[in-house]
């Protein structure tokens, strides 16, 4: 009820100040505030992008070819730098109009102040992504356009100066501060506007980033964009002549080694807590112009990660409970979830997230039933808003050790207790050689509980049920055999899933194991599930 209460507050409070804005902005006499006073005719400074983009979205994008997830009929440049990198991929005179097209048209329908387009981070983005292309599509651009271009990106960038939040955070933060300095460097008062943005970056860094490098909202994506977004920092700060402070050489450090954490044999990024893979290319590209060296860590003992590599596998484990409020607009209710590989290929994996997609996806990927991990009563183990915020103080236990040549990782949490009297308690085990899986999921407390054990396969993977409904065979697109075991009462099936590794469903399948715990005369004892994923020898 208190929570509720809260945000209800919280919502008139937000209408309140959206009103305010409205009248604040809209109006002629603010459009004359910002056009006042002397003003570049073009852009001074400027700073290649270098991150690659897609070719064949912007192809797509030229072609005027749309996806089922994109929300709007129009194109829009709210992440202005995206949409201009993936016309550069595309690399012709046709892309650059493209791209200057994109940009007069943006010109004509949002050159004064709306809500969607002038927030905070969206400015930041849009400034940023048009300095940092503007050696792209200028070379075909008019001289009118330019100088419109100019003064566009100066009322933009003294707007975003008069009401940069001092509570941003995350990626939308790092966005803002960056529009800040880009336009800094280029604009006149950028000095007063570049202190205020390393004042910010400063808190940023560390109020977010964990003493082991890892981003505070446990999401992998979020901490390849972090890592992205302060090496373009320093590196603009670099190329202007300023001094870098010793915080952001020392996050980027501490950050290079954790986005390697999360890495599956086939470059992309493991998917928890709202990540999606993400494309190898720019992850390459990321790590290379951090010019900074270390290897993939063993574990995250901040950010409550595991990796095990053993053999040709790897094992990724969630030993944490969901970011923190204020970070949790990723988060997911997977307690005890994981991801296994072998080689290049992933087998087990968590569903992931579709990211541009509305609240009933966002509810859905949250799920704990859309990951590798329990769930008891057909329920999530914490609780999601419906609008996918993910609340409710977890327990979440864990420990790594090593037992006779395998790796293992033992965990616990207490997310069911309050409405199950249930623990859910889990040990995973990789063998030496990385042949061999071995898993033992309890259920603990409560007699009489339903409760459902799911392994998400990737898409690529074929299974077909054997032995009675105890064994599944698994066969990889390389050709290699796995069998999966499960011991215990109850029954595994195999069902329809989706997958959302690239931010957009794709079907899959899963494998899912119906139990129920027995009463018992200990009322500790629970219903445990032995089980055990082994790859096949060929003959």
């Amino acid at each position: 009820m208190k929570t509720a209460a809260k945000n209800t507050q919280k919502g008139l409070l937000g209408k309140i100040k959206r009103g305010v804005e409205v009248v604040a902005y809209s109006n002629l006499l603010y459009r004359k505030i910002l056009a006042a006073g002397e003003g570049p005719d073009r852009l001074h400074f400027t700073l290649a992008n270098p991150w690659p983009g897609d070719a064949q979205a912007g192809l797509t994008l030229m072609t005027g070819q749309r996806s089922i997830f994109d929300r709007s009929s129009t194109v829009s440049l709210r992440h202005a730098a995206g949409v201009l990198r993936n016309l550069r991929a595309v690399g012709t005179d046709a892309a650059r109009q493209m791209a200057v097209q994109l940009i007069e048209s943006w010109l004509a329908r949002h050159d004064k102040w709306s809500e969607a387009e002038w927030t905070a981070d969206v400015l930041g983005e849009r400034i940023a992504g048009w300095i940092g292309l503007y050696e792209f599509y200028a070379p075909v651009a008019s001289p009118d356009f330019i100088a419109q271009l100019t003064s566009s990106l100066h009322r933009q960038w003294k707007h975003l100066v008069r009401v940069l939040p001092p509570n941003l955070s995350g990626v939308a933060g790092l966005r803002a501060i960056k529009g800040l300095v880009y336009g800094g460097l280029n604009f006149p008062e950028g000095e007063r506007a570049l202190g205020l943005a390393l004042d910010l970056l400063k808190r940023q860094i560390g109020t977010e980033i964990l003493p082991d490098g890892g981003s505070v909202s446990r999401n992998p994506s979020v901490q390849l964009h972090t890592l992205r977004h302060l090496v373009d920092l320093r590196s603009a700060l670099t190329a202007a002549g300023l001094d870098v402070p010793d915080m952001l050489h020392a996050a980027i450090t501490a950050m290079v080694p954790v986005v390697k954490f999360y890495r599956h044999g086939d470059g992309g990024l493991a998917l928890f807590h709202g990540s999606i893979e993400e494309t190898p290319l720019l992850i390459d590209a990321v790590l290379t112009q951090a010019e900074a060296k270390g290897r993939a860590l063993r574990r995250l003992p901040d950010t409550r990660y595991e990796r095990v590599t053993a053999g040709r596998s790897l094992l990724i484990a969630d030993c944490g409970a969901p970011p923190p409020r204020g970070y949790d607009g990723s988060g997911h209710a997977g307690l005890l979830s994981f991801e296994f590989g072998h080689g290049r290929e992933r087998l087990l994996v968590n569903c992931g997230a579709v990211p541009d997609a509305g609240a009933n996806w966002r509810v859905a990927c949250a799920a704990t039933a859309a990951h590798s991990t329990l769930t008891v009563e057909d329920r999530n183990a914490c609780e999601i808003m419906p609008s996918g915020t993910v609340l409710g103080s977890v327990n979440v236990e864990a420990q790594r050790f090593e037992q006779d040549g395998a790796h293992c990782i033992e965990m616990m949490h207490d997310g069911y207790v309050p409405k199950f009297g249930v623990t859910h308690q889990r040990i995973l085990e990789l063998s030496a050689d990385g042949e061999e899986l071995r898993g033992c999921d309890t259920v603990a407390g409560a007699a009489n509980r339903n409760f459902t054990l799911r392994w998400h396969l990737h898409p690529l993977m074929q299974a077909s049920l054997a032995h009675s409904g105890r064994t599944a065979l698994l066969r990889t697109p390389g050709g290699s055999g796995w069998r999966l075991r499960v011991e215990g009462n109850g029954e595994l099936g195999l069902e329809s899933s989706i997958y959302c590794g690239s931010g957009t469903p794709r079907r899959s399948l899963q494998l899912k194991w119906n139990g129920r715990t027995e009463a018992r005369h200990d009322a500790e004892a629970g219903a445990p599930v032995v089980w055990s994923l082994v790859r096949e020898k060929k003959n």
